[in-house]
C-alpha cells in the first residue's frame, strides 16, 4: 500500500499542476452544475409527485393527468421529505400537504380531485404548507454522483492513455511496482480529484440557499462511489488494445454520457418516458444519487439493497481492474 500512496503523489502531483486539468476538475462541473441549476430549474419537474392516502383510486386518476403523478405507499414524512404532495382523503375532506415552493399547484390539484369524487360526494381541503427542498438542492446533489462517475472513468482512462502515450508507464514497469499498486495509485488520485471537485459545486448549493447536510457517512460514501467507478474505468482501459489508446477513452464517452443523462442526477424518474424507468432506476448512477441525496438532503440512510448494490459491484470492478490494468505481461 505504501508503494500505491506514493504513486498517487506523483500523479496528484504531475496532473494538478496542468491548468487543463484543473478546469476539468473544478470549473468544468461548475459549469454543468450552473447550466441544469439556472436553465432547467424551471422544467425540472413535468410531473409532480402525489402520494395519496386513503384512497388508491384517486391516486390512479391523479396519474393519468398530464400535471401529476399519483401514487401510493408513502407516508407523510417521506414523501414531504422527497418534495412530494402528499393527500390524505377522510372520508368528504382532503388534507393536502405541500412544499411551499409548489402552493401554485394547489388550486389545479384540488379541481382535479373534485372532478374525481363528481356526482359522489362535495370534498373540503385543508391546505398545510410544509417547508420543502429546491430544484437547486436536487439538481447538486445529482452533480456529486456525476462528478464521481466522470472522474472515476475520465480520470483513469485519460491519465492512464496519457502516460503510456508519453512511455513513462514503462519507467514503471521497469521499477518494483506492481499492476495492483499502479492501478490503486490511479485511483487514490480519483478520488482526490473528486473531493477537490465537490467543494465548489456544495458552495454554488450554499449559494442558492441549500445547505447540504455534509457528514462522515457522506465523505465515506463518496469514496466508495469513485472507487467504484474509476474501478470500470480500470477495466474498460485493461481491455483496450494499447495500441489504439483511443479505444478507452471512446469507450469511457460511450458510457459516461448514457449513465449521466439516464439518471436521476438532473430530473425525476417520473420525468421519463414509463418504458425507460425502471432502467433510469437502477443503473448505478442513479442509486449512487439516491443515496447522496438520503444523506445530504433528506437527513436519512440509505437502504440495506443500496448498501449491498454499491458494495458489491464497487469489489468487482475495483478487483477486475486490478487483474486486467497491468504495467507488465508478467504480471
Amino acid at each position: 500500500m505504501r508503494k500505491a500512496l506514493i504513486t498517487a503523489l506523483a500523479i496528484i502531483k504531475d496532473n494538478l499542476s496542468s491548468r487543463t486539468t484543473l478546469f476539468f476538475v473544478i470549473f468544468f462541473p461548475l459549469f454543468l452544475t450552473l447550466i441544469f441549476a439556472l436553465g432547467f430549474g424551471s422544467a425540472a419537474q413535468p410531473h409532480v409527485t402525489v402520494v395519496v392516502q386513503g384512497n388508491s383510486s384517486l391516486a390512479h386518476f391523479l396519474d393519468s393527468s398530464s400535471l401529476f403523478t399519483g401514487t401510493t405507499g408513502m407516508g407523510m414524512r417521506e414523501a414531504l421529505l422527497h418534495n412530494y404532495i402528499f393527500a390524505q382523503v377522510n372520508g368528504d375532506k382532503v388534507y393536502l400537504y405541500y412544499p411551499q415552493d409548489d402552493s401554485y399547484l394547489i388550486p389545479s390539484l384540488e379541481a382535479l380531485v373534485q372532478e374525481f369524487f363528481s356526482g359522489n360526494k362535495a370534498v373540503t381541503f385543508q391546505n398545510l404548507p410544509q417547508e420543502g427542498f429546491s430544484y437547486y438542492g436536487y439538481v447538486i446533489s445529482g452533480m456529486i454522483g456525476v462528478v464521481s462517475l466522470s472522474n472515476g472513468l475520465f480520470g483513469i482512462t485519460g491519465v492512464a492513455a496519457g502516460y503510456y502515450r508519453d512511455r513513462l508507464v514503462d519507467r514503471l514497469a521497469a521499477s518494483p511496482l506492481r499492476s495492483y499498486e499502479w492501478v490503486m495509485g490511479l485511483i487514490i488520485y480519483e478520488i482526490v480529484i473528486t473531493l477537490i471537485s465537490i467543494v465548489p459545486i456544495l458552495l454554488l448549493g450554499i449559494a442558492f440557499g441549500f445547505l447540504p447536510l455534509i457528514s462522515l457517512s457522506f465523505i465515506v460514501f463518496l469514496i466508495i462511489s469513485t472507487l467504484m467507478f474509476a474501478g470500470l474505468g480500470s477495466v474498460i482501459f485493461g481491455l483496450s488494445p494499447k495500441d489504439k489508446l483511443f479505444v478507452a477513452q471512446t469507450a469511457a464517452n460511450i458510457l459516461v454520457f448514457p449513465l449521466m443523462f439516464l439518471s436521476n442526477a438532473f430530473f425525476q424518474i417520473e420525468a421519463f418516458p414509463t418504458v425507460l424507468r425502471p432502467l433510469v432506476a437502477y443503473q448505478p448512477l442513479s442509486i449512487i444519487n439516491d443515496v447522496i441525496r438520503d444523506l445530504v438532503v433528506y437527513n436519512t440512510l440509505p437502504s440495506f439493497a443500496q448498501v449491498v448494490y454499491i458494495g458489491v459491484a464497487t469489489v468487482a470492478f475495483v478487483y477486475a481492474g486490478g487483474k486486467l490494468m497491468k504495467l507488465r505481461e508478467t504480471d
